[in-house]
């Protein structure tokens, strides 16, 4: 069994880093695929400095992720080899054990799709900044949504290996404008078996200001995800479970929740971060809001900006 770190590059800062936290594992069982997005910056010979047989390097002959990122994304993971894949970014690390965890995961687990590791957040300079929840070592897919659903986990796309099969049978990543809720969504279908879980914080999420999540110039494209991945969502129906303590987690996806959820991720990823007088224009592409969510919303803004 093997797992294929798929990395769709475009930053020189830190891809050595991240190329030496893969060459690190403590399992040789990998490959890694490095796809320069057609980028202006010198990645080949960063990655040609490595001496492994198990990277290979590519180039795009156009940027791909700067039209569509998913569609990059699902470009890079043709390259895969691997029983599972790992979608990995030029900034951020694994821990040595990564690796050799997901494939232990994976052979006790054989059943599922989806091995998931908890995040470590860290700065630019490679500083702790603050962790995420540990889950049990297997949880259901209700078990895995709901703790997504409440807001404990923390959401990026590099903490998870996917069974590249099934993947690859789902159409690859799911696709959002400029990749906003892709990362959620693409596990969320993929718990379907259940998801394993590593004991340990294993992936390390470098928090900075190239990611696009910081972007605020694509804060519309941002406002229409949170709308869409919300309809996704509630179009999911779930059959109602037989197990009882899973009855207790599919109570969060009642429509009444879902509501309250996709109007705190519009003020709370959007709006309050906007300037006053940019409100009421990104307030109408908040389209799944009332007259009187977007009021609420507006007050909100006061009291975080004015009355803090």
């Amino acid at each position: 069994m093997k797992i294929s770190f798929i990395l769709p590059a475009w930053k020189s800062a830190f891809l050595g880093a991240a190329i030496r936290s893969i060459l690190d594992q403590t399992s040789p069982d990998w490959e890694l695929v490095v796809v320069d997005d057609c980028s202006p910056e010198p990645l080949e010979g960063i990655v040609k400095s490595f001496d492994d047989p198990r990277i290979r390097y590519y180039r795009n002959q156009e940027n791909l992720g700067g039209k569509n990122l998913v569609h990059q994304w699902n470009h890079c993971i043709k390259f895969a080899t691997g029983d599972y894949i790992v979608l990995a970014a030029d900034d951020d690390l694994y821990k040595p054990t990564f690796c050799a965890e997901c494939l232990r995961l994976a052979e006790k687990y054989p059943q599922v799709d989806l091995i998931h590791t908890s995040v470590e957040q860290i700065d630019e300079e490679g500083k702790h900044l603050c962790d995420d929840v540990i889950l049990p070592e297997y949880t259901s897919k209700y078990e895995y949504l709901n703790w997504w659903v409440t807001g404990r986990l923390f959401t990026c796309i590099g903490n998870f290996a996917f069974r590249r099969q099934a993947l690859q049978e789902m159409g690859g990543f799911i696709e959002f404008p400029c990749a906003f809720g892709s990362d959620v969504a693409t596990p969320i279908a993929l718990s379907r078996n259940g998801v394993a879980n590593t004991a340990e914080m294993l992936f390390c999420f470098r928090q900075s200001n190239q990611h696009l999540s910081a972007d605020s110039s694509r804060y519309k494209e941002k406002l229409e995800a949170i709308s869409q991945l919300s309809e996704w969502l509630q179009a999911l129906n779930y059959e109602i479970p037989d197990n009882p303590k899973d009855k207790d987690f599919y109570a969060v996806m009642t429509p009444e929740y879902l509501h309250r959820k996709v109007v705190y991720e519009y003020f709370h990823l959007v709006i309050k971060y906007l300037p006053l007088g940019k409100l009421p224009e990104y307030l109408k592409y908040c389209r799944l809001a009332s007259m009187a969510d977007k009021g609420m919303m507006t007050l909100r803004w006061f009291k975080h900006h004015i009355w803090k």
